[in-house]
């Protein structure tokens, strides 16, 4: 398994639409074999999209993702789990050990969090994901 972090100083980006490298770590029975940055500076959704999956990538681990190149990623086949922050090693090992779901590895005000949001109206209210 592949598995592509956006990197930014040894930190999950924290918006992979504009992330100019990646972190990509292959695994055996959890156990990582290979790591390799590579540079993704593609300038559209389908060549960055078009770009992991010339690298094989299986799972896309990010912060922000844009809906529109989750869609492509996701009808692609790569997995993506994104809205997660922390440093690269940590997010990877949590991964592994299914624990990605810990708060402290979540973006502030996104999903799992207590997070202000707008209606449609513009109207300020905050709800429990």
């Amino acid at each position: 398994m592949k598995i592509a972090v956006p990197i930014w100083n040894d930190r999950v980006s924290p918006v992979f639409d504009t992330a100019r490298q990646v972190l990509l770590v292959d695994y055996v029975n959890g156990e990582p074999i290979a790591r390799a940055e590579e540079v993704i500076d593609d300038t559209t959704l389908p060549q960055r999209a078009a770009k992991l999956l010339k690298l094989e990538v299986d799972v896309l681990i990010c912060g922000a993702i844009s809906r529109p190149l989750q869609s492509i990623l996701s009808g692609a086949g790569i997995s993506v789990i994104p809205f997660v922050a922390g440093s690269v090693d940590e997010v990877l090992s949590a991964y592994i050990q299914d624990n990605l779901g810990d708060a402290r590895l979540r973006m502030p005000g996104c999903p799992g969090r207590r997070r202000q949001c707008r209606s449609r109206s513009g109207a300020r209210r905050f709800e429990q994901m």
